[in-house]
């Protein structure tokens, strides 16, 4: 462009440049530099306008050629004389036709009547003063017009129904709000540390998975204008930037997810002055279980060296009624029967026969252990299958696994790391819903913040915030989403699949590797390693979470179980699948 110089008057310190607002990449996008023109405090779209870069001052280019003097149908008995800001001791005008106060920039003024109007008004009933007011903008191929007089209509940027002025393609059936037209290519957000930069649709590279909103949890559509941050798939609908400016709600600390390994083994350590050292539980009826300490810590589990790692893994209790691992401290106690392996938290075997629970009021639940080994559930809060205890209404034949039903206990809102801007409630629902951590399908009880449609099962909400693997020497840290400046892809370690961004999943930063919760053996809902005895077997079978390649079940013959849960014998190479370890069950024990 071959430069042009301006002296204005508005501006006596340096003349006005007339300058290229608009830059190519090498890859084809354009960067717009956000600037607002001082006369009429609108940003700038056009190519180019004129331009202070020392002083940071911008004037478009027909508000820089703007008579000094008009004559206007409002006030038409003196003429009116454009002033670089209001002549007034405040500096500041009110707009004698629309109005607006605290008026500062570009004002025509008649001196005798001390009449005043902003430079929009000024010119709205003179179109013949400016050129009609057009815009060029990068994601359409024609020059777009002004449209002043609101209208109500399904704008092509938001995807939302507003009455608004607007521009208008008048080649082909575009249509934007003039708020979407004129907002900024780039922002900075609050909630988020990098600027966020305007897509005119969602980038080719985030359409793997679907996107949501970090503001109101809902679906960005692939055609919707979003702000986004790529290294941290961080997206935002352009109208929810200015929504999310609001003050945040005032979070109660009361009730706090997730909960951590202190304030757990706190609970449990709450009184240990009269605590049998021998007990009797009806889910373990074969001998007393005993008062056991000094569980490994899984700090030295971790500093174990290679030869010594499956050594070290049986060292990791998991509690046969709540299905949860057993070691968090040095201190911390629990009850066992070392023979057959079973083990149980000091607060699992106190557990209330009976509990009232507020969301199910027709009946009270009653404490049932599964005496059968096989004996699985599906948990009506979470929807996963366990064969932990639960609490069941038989006349509703609805069983609930021990986590579920503490959860479930929860009358009041609670705070979570996931979902920090508001409070969670209890809320049920019969009909199925995604859960936003895991995406997983179901309807019952959950964790709900109905105005971001953020909804969490039991199962993820109780996810504790930190595991461990005994491969690793650092702590995996459970995070969520947006994950910031990892624009790499994630991959489970254990199933070697990828994780999908959007939801939560364990991580080590250090090691940069990441796991699905439910692929960690301690977070799952079912206990292997017990042992069943069946009918026209010899030995006892291991329940093992992965039968071996080209393994098929012993009894059915019809089902595969390669790299599925299933009853082994390994001295045979025998297996059965868990439908026919339940009808070939020795029932020795009395239900």
């Amino acid at each position: 462009m071959e430069e042009k110089q301006l002296n204005h008057f508005s501006h006596e310190e340096h003349p006005l440049i007339l300058s290229e607002l608009r830059k190519e990449n090498d890859d084809g996008s354009i960067d717009r530099k956000f600037v607002v023109c001082y006369g009429c405090q609108e940003q700038i779209l056009d190519p180019a306008a004129y331009c202070c870069f020392a002083c940071h001052f911008f004037l478009h280019k027909r508000c820089a050629e703007l008579p000094r003097q008009i004559r206007h149908p409002m006030h038409s008995q003196h003429d009116l004389v454009l002033l670089g800001k209001p002549p007034y001791y405040s500096r500041s005008c009110i707009c004698d036709a629309c109005g607006q106060d605290d008026w500062k920039f570009f004002t025509y003024h008649c001196s005798l009547c001390e009449f005043d109007l902003d430079v929009s008004c000024a010119i709205l009933d003179q179109p013949e003063i400016l050129e009609p007011r057009e815009i060029e903008l990068d994601c359409h191929h024609h020059r777009l017009i002004q449209l002043e007089k609101p209208a109500s209509f399904l704008c092509d940027a938001c995807g939302k129904v507003d009455e608004d002025s607007s521009y208008l393609c008048t080649i082909c059936p575009f249509w934007i709000h003039k708020k979407c037209a004129l907002r900024p290519t780039t922002v900075k957000h609050k909630d988020h540390n990098h600027p966020l930069h305007l897509a005119y649709s969602l980038p080719s590279d985030y359409r793997k998975f679907s996107q949501q909103c970090s503001v109101c949890w809902k679906k960005v559509r692939l055609r919707d204008w979003v702000y986004y941050c790529g290294p941290c798939r961080y997206f935002v609908h352009i109208t929810c930037v200015v929504i999310s400016q609001k003050d945040e709600e005032q979070l109660s600390e009361d009730n706090e997810y997730p909960i951590s390994e202190d304030e757990m083994s706190s609970s449990n350590d709450s009184d240990k002055s009269n605590i049998p050292e021998k007990i009797f539980l009806i889910s373990h009826r074969k001998h007393p279980l005993v008062l056991s300490e000094k569980v490994q810590n899984l700090d030295e589990i971790k500093s174990t060296t290679s030869d010594d790692q499956e050594e070290a893994k049986a060292l990791l209790l998991v509690c046969d009624v709540c299905i949860e691992p057993i070691c968090s401290s040095d201190d911390l106690q629990y009850y066992a029967c070392a023979e057959c392996g079973y083990f149980v938290h000091l607060t699992c075997s106190n557990l209330p026969p009976e509990l009232h629970i507020p969301k199910h009021p027709q009946h009270p639940f009653s404490l049932t252990c599964k005496s059968s080994e096989v004996g699985r559930f599906i948990c009506g809060a979470c929807h996963w299958w366990t064969n932990a205890a639960c609490y069941n209404c038989k006349p509703c034949e609805l069983s609930i696994c021990i986590k579920c039903a503490s959860a479930s206990m929860i009358t009041s809102s609670v705070k979570h790391d996931g979902h920090k801007k508001h409070l969670l409630t209890q809320f049920h629902s019969s009909d199925p819903i995604h859960c936003t951590a895991c995406d997983f399908l179901s309807g019952g009880f959950r964790f709900a913040c109905e105005d971001c449609h953020f909804y969490v099962c039991y199962d993820c909400a109780l996810l504790p915030p930190t595991t461990t693997q005994r491969w690793d020497k650092h702590p995996l840290l459970l995070i969520y989403p947006p994950y910031f400046e990892h624009p790499e892809e994630f991959y489970c370690v254990l199933c070697e699949k990828e994780i999908n961004p959007n939801h939560w999943m364990y991580h080590c930063r250090e090691c940069d590797y990441s796991l699905h919760p439910l692929c960690i053996p301690q977070i799952g809902r079912v206990k292997y390693g017990r042992f069943l005895n069946v009918n026209n077997h010899s030995h006892p079978l291991t329940h093992v979470p992965e039968a071996k390649y080209k393994s098929f079940c012993g009894s059915c013959n019809n089902r595969r179980l390669d790299w599925e849960e299933a009853f082994e014998c390994d001295s045979c190479r025998f297996y059965l699948c868990p439908d026919c370890a339940y009808e070939r069950e020795l029932t020795d024990y009395e239900e």
